[in-house]
């Protein structure tokens, strides 16, 4: 099988429509909530404070008539250390796959379907990582080309949005007074002292930014980032975001209070700081979503692509070997 004819496969498999399932009003809700928190999807144990905003969003759902409702706050841009930079590559395909059939999955025991809001960060990134608007425009409108192309393949019920965080500000300016007083209430709240990080968090931090000359000249600039990329969910334009009850929050990895779901069925790295790639399996294949790290363990080869999609990454397609 060759690579186009796979994702082919998946995209039609998708679209393929599934008969309601007749279920009692009375378990209705217990019966979407197991399917929200299937291990299809979830990659780990719901801790009982993500079951318990579950319940709540669910509920809210079923007494409105309306599809029940998930998120994923990611950092909408392509991890700059890629040569896929700054566009969406098949990693945000894979993970769009991934979400539509977890969401149809749901659909199939609802008749108001099922809602996933992908919501982009990328003005809190443009700082937090050195990432230029007109690289973070360049992702938004190329994710959002892919999404449009994709809802060719969505079925009945299945809804995939996409909001940015830079549309809820008339200047940018607006942004930049929100989080330098999200970091001052944070610096007086603890004493002024800036965050103390883990070997793990000093990592990521470093994998993360691209520095700006001089920046690694002073010896804190690790925590000065974390203290910022700390601060972000507590900027008053988001805020309200987070505590939306009607919405179930998920992430790749693991956040408390999120269903961590993984990029794919078989990879957990971040999609947007990772690169699609597809790995030989019997006839078929697996998708996977490579960390720099792995990237660069990986041996791999190119295989052609044509699927009519923009962007400059989707013409061709790694094939791990």
């Amino acid at each position: 099988m060759k690579a186009q004819d796979f994702i082919v496969s998946r995209l039609e498999k998708l679209k393929q429509a599934e008969q309601l399932l007749d279920v009692e009003p009375s378990k209705l809700e217990e019966v979407i909530l197991s399917r929200v928190l299937s291990k299809k999807f979830r990659k780990l144990k719901a801790d009982d404070a993500t079951i318990g905003v579950c319940k709540k969003a669910i509920h809210y759902a079923v007494e409105n008539k309306v599809p029940v409702r998930l998120n994923s706050l990611f950092g909408g841009n392509k991890l700059w250390r890629f040569d896929e930079a700054p566009e969406p590559d098949w990693a945000e395909l894979f993970n769009l796959i991934y979400s539509a059939r977890w969401m149809k999955y749901i659909a199939s025991v609802y008749k108001y379907g099922a809602e996933f809001e992908y919501y982009s960060q990328d003005v809190s990134v443009e700082r937090l990582n050195n990432v230029s608007h007109e690289e973070a425009d360049q992702y938004s409108k190329v994710f959002r080309e892919l999404l449009k192309w994709l809802e060719q393949y969505l079925p009945d019920r299945v809804i995939i949005n996409y909001k940015r965080q830079a549309d809820n500000y008339s200047d940018l300016s607006e942004y930049e007074k929100e989080i330098e007083e999200a970091k001052s209430r944070m610096l007086s709240k603890n004493k002024g002292k800036l965050p103390k990080l883990s070997k793990a968090q000093k990592l990521a931090t470093e994998l993360n930014v691209r520095l700006k000359p001089g920046q690694d000249s002073d010896p804190e600039w690790r925590e000065k980032v974390e203290l910022e990329h700390q601060a972000i969910f507590e900027t008053k334009t988001l805020a309200p975001y987070l505590v939306d009850e009607t919405m179930i929050p998920t992430c790749p990895t693991y956040y408390e209070g999120l269903i961590v779901t993984g990029s794919t069925k078989y990879s957990i790295a971040k999609f947007w700081a990772g690169v699609g790639a597809l790995q030989p399996s019997g006839d078929s294949f697996k998708d996977l979503v490579l960390t720099p790290k792995q990237l660069k363990a990986a041996k791999s080869k190119w295989q052609d692509v044509d699927l009519g999609i923009s962007g400059k990454n989707f013409t061709k397609i790694r094939i791990i070997k």
